[in-house]
């Protein structure tokens, strides 16, 4: 009876912790998801338009483009247009009046100067979305990886698949490793 006992012990003791693993796994993945509850900055706003849909859509004051521009991450900057379109939309809010603040969905207001510069033309539309460049592609694994969160303080989706797997392959890891122990203790006691 003693040995049903030992055998049924390490295996209770492996499935309550893999049960323990697969919840901290999900209460960290919770947390990590949960938007932050504070207003997100200005800056932070224009990098999240651009991520929506490639295009900077909204409008914005010159200096909430700027500092976007300054608060981009390093792999944004490298593998994307995005200075570009911030360089176009900066020249864009250059051309609209100077007054009170031009933050538009920003809210900023602007550096507050007497702002002399000529209104932009009757027809111009400060902020207008870029005209699409052709179909984009996209096929299911864009998809699914583009339905999550687009927001510049999310955590990426395939950065928290690959620690998800990287968590049941070391689960699996160590199951292998308790199992090989049990049997080698079984066979050395039997």
């Amino acid at each position: 009876m003693s040995r049903a006992t030992t055998t049924a012990d390490p295996a209770r003791a492996l499935a309550i912790f893999a049960a323990a693993l697969v919840g901290a796994t999900a209460v960290l993945l919770t947390l990590g998801a949960a938007p932050a509850q504070s207003a997100k900055p200005c800056w932070e706003r224009v990098i999240d338009d651009w991520l929506d849909n490639g295009r900077i859509d909204g409008v914005y004051s010159a200096r909430c483009i700027e500092e976007a521009r300054k608060n981009l991450p390093e792999d944004v900057r490298a593998y994307s247009d995005i200075e570009e379109k911030l360089d176009a939309k900066l020249q864009e809010a250059g051309r609209a009046p100077q007054g009170g603040g031009g933050g538009g969905s920003g809210g900023n207001s602007g550096s507050g100067g007497s702002g002399t510069t000529d209104p932009p033309p009757p027809g111009a539309v400060v902020g207008e979305p870029e005209p699409d460049t052709g179909p984009r592609d996209e096929g299911p694994i864009q998809e699914v990886l583009g339905a999550g969160n687009t927001d510049a303080s999310s955590v990426p989706l395939p950065l928290i698949i690959l620690a998800v797997l990287a968590l049941l392959l070391l689960t699996a890891g160590g199951a292998g490793l308790l199992a090989r122990k049990l049997q080698a203790r079984r066979a050395s006691s039997g």
